[in-house]
């Protein structure tokens, strides 16, 4: 179950899923609109729109409104029993057998009342996003305590499957917000900057196995949750660069002779386009603009279609604008593309992404009045010159790999596969004070016939 901004990364887990040899069944649930889920559709994925997530109000792209975004989660609180009530009894008439949630928190919740296991899938969750609009004023009273309930779901789940670029996820033991905001660097003992532990030698697949190393049940479904980190989840590029700008209606003779910039907001529609020019660019550049659909562009700016895929455009691009989402930031670095992004400071996700662009991509930061009044020259130069000397420019930075859907679909396979094992076996034990009917589940069939993410 996802919401609108991870709808692309939660495309790749779950077309990893169903190519899995067992064949699953596999729903994916949202507000975002279907055709975002159309590559895991054509595998054979299930969609239903349902108001699962709360979210975040962005009047921009790159802008939060704090007021809103709090009113409505107020607002998503007061209906959640009616919510939770009937994603009970979806759950219940699909005999689920686990929810992956990226990340909304009422999912877990659902999970844990029919009596199967949730997993989360993410770099952040929203607890941490709500508790970072606390600005020191009468709002943060209101903002803690809607915290609390929110990480009570979350507590739920059993498993976080965590992706590169994260943030402290609050739920989980032994996690914290960032003091001020601020994210510290980390240093291993030989002196060399770490991102976390995922450039570490990690067996993914035996990890699953001390997640069950414990044969007390109500420890390992109520107490026991673990954390695995994963390598990152990026979709790549499928169609060579000149049928895409061929498709784009861009002449040869034009992407033949200029770079190329690409400026993609997560598929928003952006504001202030109208102070735009071809000025904002370099004399040999042309720019394609996703989420231009309607909107009159200035000469050298292209747009493309709402369906675009994306990491198409990133791969026929020399340098992308936009801002510090998990896919464009995936994207970016498993296309070894320059990025430029616009901050947008009330968001605490991108501490997170940031750092990872900062260790693992390239990227140069343009103020958001520079963006908007199209002041664009000299940031796209430096990020192209940055990508042209890249290759000596991080020598103590391991790269991450690029297989995290696959591995987070093996993960969660085996995941269930040994829960199911482990709670039947102590279940057919004689553990009289375990209610068989709600924890019971069926090993010998198809463990993820019915996973919803």
């Amino acid at each position: 179950m996802v919401g609108f901004g991870h709808a692309t990364r939660v495309v790749q887990v779950a077309s990893e899923i169903l190519k899995l040899q067992r064949k699953h069944k596999l729903y994916i649930i949202s507000n975002a609109p279907e055709f975002i889920f159309q590559g895991a559709i054509d595998l054979g994925a299930k969609y239903r729109n349902a108001p699962i997530d709360a979210g975040v109000k962005q009047p921009r792209a790159y802008t939060v409104d704090r007021q809103e975004t709090i009113d409505d989660l107020i607002k998503f609180l007061d209906n959640k029993p009616i919510m939770l009530k009937k994603e009970i009894q979806w759950l219940k008439d699909v005999k689920a057998d686990i929810v992956l949630s990226d990340a909304p928190f009422l999912p877990c919740a659902a999970a844990a009342i029919v009596g199967i296991p949730s997993a989360i899938v993410s770099n952040f969750t929203f607890d941490a996003v709500y508790s970072g609009l606390c600005e020191g004023d009468e709002l943060d009273d209101t903002i803690k305590r809607l915290v609390e309930h929110v990480i009570e779901d979350y507590k739920n789940s059993e498993l976080l499957i965590r992706l590169p670029g994260h943030i402290p996820i609050p739920s989980f033991s032994g996690t914290q917000l960032y003091p001020d905001n601020t994210i510290t660097s980390l240093t291993s003992s030989k002196g060399e900057k770490t991102l976390y532990n995922e450039e570490k030698p990690v067996n993914y697949l035996s990890d699953t196995n001390s997640f069950f190393s414990s044969f007390n049940i109500s420890k390992l479904l109520k107490n026991h949750r673990n954390v695995i980190d994963v390598p990152l989840v990026v979709r790549k590029s499928i169609t060579p660069k000149e049928i895409v700008l061929k498709n784009l209606g861009i002449p040869k003779e034009i992407f033949k002779t200029h770079k190329i910039l690409m400026v993609s907001f997560g598929g928003q529609n952006l504001v202030g386009i109208e102070d735009w020019g071809s000025s904002s660019l370099p004399d040999n550049w042309i720019a394609i603009v996703c989420g231009s659909d309607g909107i009159k562009l200035p000469d050298r700016f292209y747009s493309c279609p709402k369906n675009a895929y994306i990491p198409d455009l990133t791969n026929a691009a020399d340098a992308i604008i936009g801002k510090l989402g998990y896919g464009t930031c995936s994207e970016c670095i498993g296309h070894g593309k320059p990025f430029i992004y616009v901050p947008r400071p009330q968001f605490i996700e991108e501490l997170g992404l940031k750092r990872l662009m900062e260790l693992q991509g390239l990227c140069v930061e343009m103020p958001k009045f520079h963006f908007e009044s199209g002041k664009w020259k000299p940031y796209i130069q430096k990020a192209y010159d940055l990508s042209l000397s890249s290759p000596n420019s991080i020598t103590t930075i391991k790269p991450l790999t690029h297989d995290g859907g696959f591995i987070a679909a093996n993960l969660l396979e085996k995941f269930l596969d040994n829960r199911n094992y482990h709670v039947n076996t102590l279940t057919d034990n004689n553990n009289s004070h375990i209610n068989n009917n709600f924890y019971k589940t069926n090993t010998t069939s198809k463990v993820l016939k019915n996973g919803i993410i």
